[in-house]
Formats: C-alpha cells, structure tokens, sequence
C-alpha cells in the first residue's frame, strides 16, 4: 500500500473491537549510511484473541511502518514438532499451511488496524488501487498483492537448498532454500528486534515484489474493464496517481542497495535474484505501458463521441434560432388585420420542421440499402459464314 507517514505525533490510537495499541518510532537497522524510519507496532494482543495456530505458539506479531510506503508485519513463531527432522519438500508444506492459516485469520485484524491508522492520521494519503477503492471499503488488505517471506532460524540448519536453485552467495548467516524461504544460523533465543533486523533485507525485495505484483493485478482489472466495455469507465487519473506511487515507493525500497551495510547488502541482491524482482518489474513496466495506450484511445474515443454529442446540440440550437428567426419575420410581415387562421398553419408548420430536424440530428441514420446488380452474362457472338465462290472447294451445290 502506498501511503504518507509523519513524524510520530501519537502516543496511542483505539482499534474499535481489538484494544489499544502504542506506537513507537524506529528505524531500520540494516541501513548504516542514511537510515529510515519506521512506526512499530506491536500487535501480539491483538492478533492472539483471533489467530490460533494448532501446534504452534504465537511468540510475537509486529508490525514496521516504512516512509516509503509499505507494511511488513513479522510473525514469531514456536512449532513443537523439531523441524530440523523434516526434509525441505515436508518444510515447504508446513510453511504453505501455516502461512494459508494466517493470511485467512489476520486479515480482518489487519484492516481493523489499519483502518485505525488512518483515521487517527498515523497514516495518511493512503492510496488503494483503483479497483479496491471503487468497491467502498476503507482499507481492504488484498491477498493477492501481499506476499510472503518464511525464515527458519536455528543453529547450523540441515537443510540443503533446492538443486534447481542457482549458487547464490547471500551474506552472513543466510541460506536460501527456496524462493521466499531461507535458513538463518542462529540462535532462535536471540532477541526478537534482533531477528527482525536480520531478515530486513529478504523483507525488502518481498515488499518491492509486492508493489509490483499489486501493479500487475490492477494493470489487468483496467484492461479487462476496457476489453469489456463497462461503465463507468475507470477513473484515468485515479489510476495514474496509484502508479506514481508504486514507483515511487519501489525506487524509494530500492535504495536499500546502496544505503545498506556489506552483508545485508548481499542478502538482499541474492534475495531479488531468487524471487525474480527484475523480471517482475520488467513485465510490469511493459504491462503498464500497455494500459497506458489503451487508456489514452479510450479517452480519444470518449472524446470523440462528446465531440459529436456537442455538434448535435450545436445543430439544434441552431435550428431552433433558425426558427425563431424566421416566425419573428413572418410575424413582422403579415399584417395585424390578417386572418389568425394563416399565422397558426406557419407556426405549425415551423415547429413541424424544427422538430423534423431535431429528430433527424439525433435518431441514427438508415442506411441506404445496397443494390447489386445481376452479373452481366458474355454476349454470344452469331457467327455468319463466309460466302465461297462457285466451283471452290466448300462451296454450295447449285440447286435443281
């Protein structure tokens, strides 16, 4: 989502049906040259009463409100079983179900939340795509645009990354197993702010696929609204401010690049091979641009038809001046001992004609029928014989 958020003004805000929650400001740990803000929130006691998860215990839930425009909420979680007993196809599995689990709970919690943000001006210009604005709910969390990171943290992982995968050399304590799944060395009883600092650059290239992937799905509402023809029509500047904003918050994330430290640094440039993050933004620079054409011929079409709309109205005023005109006149010429008899035939047969103008102005011409004429036949030419002299070979028999 791509919103504007002040300097924290606000020691508290209510989230109506879910508690209290207190807003402190932050920062990202993992840039040492220009760092960036944040607002943290800690949602644990509000997510708790909600989200159950069999098997595995909600140690924490926060969520990172980024200046540039987007959200990242982080679950802290303590599964039972060992995973370390598990192969990386069962791994993947679990993560599936569990993140299935938690996108279906929480995400009434988080537009609550985020709601609440908004309105008590935490977070302000909130702006949603077109297609999500136009349905009337304040702040919808799209499903489709979120995407997901999973990180499993323990001391010297047994897991082995997926052969399909290239050789990617990400920084200290990372490796990558599968696109958006990673293995840390370390801890799992290290400090919770210290885990979230060090999953920040994986988090960043998931958050700039996210713009992205959120861009692409309403590149495509817009065209299918135009293929269809439905009314109304997309609003056109709507659209174009939504797009300033994925773009600009997608080159505002990706500073990261030259703002973070060394390590992090080669975490996330292996994090946006992994996932594609070039190739998405690639696709959806020519989708868009796509979009851009065909809503530029729409508007040269809807304006064409105003265009016409205004000529016919033009026409009639027009017409109707022409008339008016012209019963001033004949009104000034008959005499006033004149009969009234011929004064109402020549208004009536005025309005009469004005009306058959008007008419014939806005009522769809008929097309004149197209006559074929029959295929001309090739004339049969009459052969006449040549006359022969007598006595020439050919030449009649004289008659008896």
């Amino acid at each position: 989502m791509h919103h504007n958020s002040p300097p924290l003004a606000i020691d508290s805000f209510q989230v109506p049906g879910h508690g209290t929650l207190r807003p402190v400001a932050g920062e990202l740990g993992t840039l040492v040259y220009n760092p960036d803000h944040t607002i943290e929130l800690d949602l644990k006691e509000v997510v708790a009463g909600v989200v159950s998860l069999p098997g595995t215990e909600i140690v924490g839930c926060h969520a990172r409100i980024l200046s540039a425009g987007s959200i990242l909420v982080t679950y802290a979680l303590r599964h039972e079983e060992d995973l370390r007993l598990l192969p990386l196809a069962e791994l993947d599995a679990v993560d599936a179900r569990v993140n299935n689990l938690l996108r279906e709970a929480d995400g009434p919690v988080l537009g609550a939340v985020l709601t609440a943000a908004a309105a008590c001006g935490m977070v302000q210009g909130l702006a949603l795509r077109p297609d999500l604005a136009s349905s009337g709910v304040a702040a919808p969390v799209d499903r489709q645009s979120a995407r997901y990171n999973c990180h499993f943290v323990t001391e010297d992982p047994p897991w082995t990354p997926d052969p399909r995968l290239p050789d990617f050399s990400p920084g200290p304590h990372c490796r990558i197993l599968l696109p958006y799944t990673y293995a840390w060395d370390r801890d799992p009883g290290t400090a919770l702010p210290e885990l979230r600092t060090m999953t920040e650059p994986t988090d960043i290239a998931t958050a700039q696929q996210s713009l992205l992937v959120g861009a692409l799905l309403g590149g495509k509402r817009i065209l299918v609204d135009l293929a269809k023809a439905e009314s109304p029509m997309t609003d056109v500047h709507a659209f174009r401010r939504f797009l300033d904003g994925v773009w600009s918050d997608y080159h505002h994330l990706d500073g990261y690049r030259i703002e973070s430290a060394q390590g992090p640094r080669a975490t996330y440039l292996a994090a946006r091979e992994s996932i594609g993050l070039d190739n998405t933004q690639e696709r959806t620079d020519k989708l868009l641009g796509y979009v851009g054409n065909s809503l530029l011929a729409a508007a040269a079409q809807r304006t064409e038809a105003l265009d016409n709309r205004l000529n016919r109205v033009a026409s009639t005023l027009a017409m109707v001046a022409a008339a008016s005109f012209s019963l001033d006149a004949v009104v000034f010429l008959l005499p006033d001992s004149s009969p009234l008899t011929p004064r109402l035939g020549i208004l009536a047969g005025l309005i009469g004609m004005t009306a058959a103008g008007i008419l014939a102005l806005f009522l769809p011409g008929r097309r004149g029928r197209r006559i074929v004429a029959p295929p001309l036949l090739p004339r049969q030419r009459r052969t006449v014989p040549v006359p022969v002299p007598e006595g020439q070979p050919g030449a009649p028999s004289p008659q008896a």
